[in-house]
């Protein structure tokens, strides 16, 4: 009896001794295919590098402003669709960019940026909230608000 709870006393210490020296590494989550990282709206933009910048970003906009639509994606890993519609405050649409493809040659890139501009005589008919719908690949990726007003 006595050699049986040595046993499991050794085993027990044993064990935990074990899983004290064990250690598990989670792997870091990598960023998911086509991730959306940021949708910004400008006057206007600048290119810097090999990518597009938002000037003067803003979301309270004139009926003579020009809007552009800047929409940053991350781990793009083959040809994609982009597409922007953009609606009045009656929730009419406004404009729609239609599909706009993005890496043809469906290489890896880290950084993609792409715009689609709304023009100052969409902007002169209606003021009040406006809302722009960025899809990639026909799937509603973000939305984005913003006020048009004298």
């Amino acid at each position: 009896m006595r050699q049986k709870c040595c046993f499991w006393l050794v085993l027990f210490a044993c064990s935990v001794f074990v899983s004290a020296c064990l250690s598990f590494k989670i792997p870091p989550l990598s960023l998911p295919e086509n991730y959306l990282e940021s949708i910004e709206l400008s006057k206007k933009i600048e290119i810097r590098g090999d990518l597009l910048s938002p000037v003067e970003t803003s979301t309270v906009f004139s009926p003579i402003d020009r809007v552009v639509c800047l929409i940053r994606l991350r781990n793009v890993l083959g040809k994609i669709q982009l597409r922007w519609k953009w609606y009045a405050p009656d929730r009419v649409l406004a404009r729609d960019a239609g599909n706009i493809v993005i890496n043809a040659d469906e290489k890896y890139l880290d950084v993609v940026t792409a715009s689609d501009p709304l023009r100052p005589s969409s902007l002169e008919k209606e003021e009040g909230d406006w809302t722009v719908c960025v899809f990639i690949n026909d799937a509603l990726a973000g939305v984005q608000k913003f006020v048009v007003k004298k």
